[in-house]
């Protein structure tokens, strides 16, 4: 048989805060090799290692001064202290986390293992094996800490090579389609601001009611309400006018015609503070609201001047025989982007869309005219029945 090899003796030389646990793991180092060599009485133990004799005498149990010597030199107060600074770094497993906690407690002779418990609790990186901890209450152990902190590390592992293999089979072709729907779904469908999504709790239309539809929580411009689902409101009017002042429209001379095609494509401007979306139509003079409208305005507490309950204006849509009944109208400060300017506005009864007129969507440099026709072709423009 291969004899073994000459134990090393005690190094006393080092770090005097270290002395008592290196002198605790040579004394354990010198009894395993003792067993290994087979030497168990006393007398062979003081032969065998003459070379580190005060180690023999100490394991044989005559002499325990060195344990006494060492022992105080051990600072159980540093020890614990290094034992609650230990945490399990990101990306180690827990097994290795345990073994350094085991042997740092070992250095602190903990009674139990309760403060082994507490230092897995706060310092462990799994938010759900601190759960299941504090599930099992005073019924937790070592063992069952084991046990979970393993089935979930061995789920996690399960789940990552899940993903793994279903982004090769081609799963990734669904996010892909999945990234371009929210690309197209970047705005917030109640506003159309671009900053944030519809759930958005600061979102400013989210207490709005719709001038369109009657509903709360969209702006008109991004209402998608069927027509046939919208709220028959009684919504508060500008007094009507009276059968006089409808015969006095019907006997004017001067007839505004109003043309606007049903499109989305709006300009978001700012009346008398209040946010309203509007469509340009170069085939107005005038500047043209619904009465919901009207009342949207009211409701959030328009600045306006010169209101009037009736006007001389007489206003008719291409193509009809019948004047629109004017509510009213009123003056205010119209605001697109950095140009503002001082206009009118007429309010419509049962009126379709909001329009800016050719003039004030001129004045404020959101539409440009120009006339670079050298000739024009028999019956260029459409043909409306009774209008020249």
């Amino acid at each position: 048989m291969a004899q073994l090899q000459t134990f090393e003796p005690f190094d006393c030389e080092g770090d005097i805060h270290s002395v008592g646990s290196r002198w605790v793991k040579w004394k354990r180092g010198l009894q395993i090799y003792l067993l290994a060599a087979n030497i168990d009485s006393a007398v062979k133990k003081k032969g065998h290692t003459a070379a580190h004799r005060q180690g023999s005498r100490c394991l044989s149990g005559s002499n325990p001064k060195l344990d006494e010597y060492f022992a105080p030199k051990q600072s159980f107060v540093y020890e614990r202290h290094l034992f609650r600074l230990l945490k399990q770094e990101e990306g180690a497993k827990f097994d290795k986390f345990l073994i350094k906690l085991r042997n740092q407690s070992s250095k602190c002779q903990f009674p139990d293992d309760n403060n082994l418990i507490d230092q897995i609790t706060e310092k462990c990186r799994s938010v759900e094996l601190r759960k299941k901890i504090l599930m099992l209450g005073d019924t937790v152990t070592i063992e069952k800490i084991i046990v979970e902190a393993n089935t979930l590390e061995m789920v996690e592992r399960q789940l990552h090579e899940y993903q793994r293999l279903a982004q090769n089979l081609g799963v990734n072709k669904i996010d892909i389609k999945v990234n371009k729907f929210d690309k197209l779904n970047s705005e917030c469908t109640r506003c159309g601001s671009k900053r944030h999504k519809a759930d958005n709790t600061n979102c400013p239309a989210k207490e709005k009611t719709c001038i369109k539809c009657g509903f709360k929580g969209h702006f008109q411009k991004k209402c998608r309400t069927r027509a046939q689902k919208r709220k028959k409101e009684n919504i508060p009017k500008m007094p009507a006018k009276s059968e006089s002042d409808l015969k006095k429209f019907k006997t004017s001379t001067e007839i505004d015609y109003i043309f606007h095609k049903d499109a989305d494509d709006t300009v978001n401007c700012l009346i008398g503070g209040v946010e309203v979306p509007l469509l340009i139509d170069s085939g107005s003079k005038c500047n043209i609201i619904t009465d919901k409208t009207w009342s949207h305005l009211k409701t959030h507490a328009v600045h306006i001047t010169n209101q009037q309950k009736s006007t001389d204006r007489v206003f008719m849509a291409y193509g009809s025989t019948n004047p629109l009944n004017v509510l009213g109208s009123f003056e205010t400060n119209i605001i697109i982007g950095s140009e503002g300017h001082e206009a009118t506005f007429y309010v419509i009864k049962d009126g379709t869309r909001d329009l800016l007129g050719k003039e004030t969507a001129i004045k404020l440099k959101v539409l440009k005219m120009e006339v670079s026709v050298n000739s024009i072709s028999e019956d260029p423009f459409p043909k409306f029945k009774d209008i020249q």
